[in-house]
């Protein structure tokens, strides 16, 4: 994830920073506590620090991290995700027992979780500026592997812009706190 300074940029327009801030703390938290409930066994943030940090840089860097240290899966979940809930991850481990590489699809066409079997056996493809899920199912297909593809709510409802918000804000009671600015 960006720095929590530099996260939520698109909504500028309707939250401070201050307010983008708490609401990515928020929305980490939530998909912490919700990796946690699911029992995984070890949970870590990939995160870049400052204004030159890089999505893509920054997750191959973790996924090479932690196969070095000897991990044979890596589960990579964004991390505003306020819908995101226990069997959404339960889903994503099931598709994995189909396919070394399983993709869920954010509403927008981009990529909110990967689970990957080894953690390198993608190159990732975030922040193209292009729908990410379908570049991510290019490379696997490129390696010989035909992708899992996971479509859940819980999955694809990530909030990038206003009207994101002011939906959450709608339906989720912990962020009322932000319907002055939805």
């Amino acid at each position: 994830m960006k720095s929590l300074p530099l996260a939520k940029g698109r909504l500028a327009p309707v939250l401070d920073a201050a307010g983008r801030r708490a609401l990515a703390q928020r929305m980490l938290d939530h998909v912490l506590g919700t990796l946690r409930q699911a029992g995984l066994p070890s949970i870590r943030v990939a995160s870049g620090a400052g204004d030159d940090s890089d999505l893509n840089r920054d997750v191959t860097e973790a996924a090479r991290t932690v196969q070095a240290e000897g991990a044979t899966d890596l589960l990579l979940v964004m991390a505003d995700l306020p819908y995101l809930s226990v069997p959404d991850i339960e889903a994503l481990i099931e598709a994995g027992r189909k396919s070394p590489v399983v993709i869920a699809e954010a509403k927008d066409g981009g990529t909110n979780a990967l689970l990957l079997r080894p953690p390198t056996v993608l190159e990732f493809t975030f922040a193209t500026q292009r729908p990410s899920a379908r570049l991510h199912v290019e490379r696997a297909r490129s390696v010989g592997i035909e992708p899992a593809i996971v479509r859940r709510p819980g999955l694809s409802r990530d909030i990038d812009t206003p009207a994101d918000l002011a939906q959450l804000v709608s339906d989720h009671p912990v962020y009322h706190v932000f319907r002055h600015v939805a």
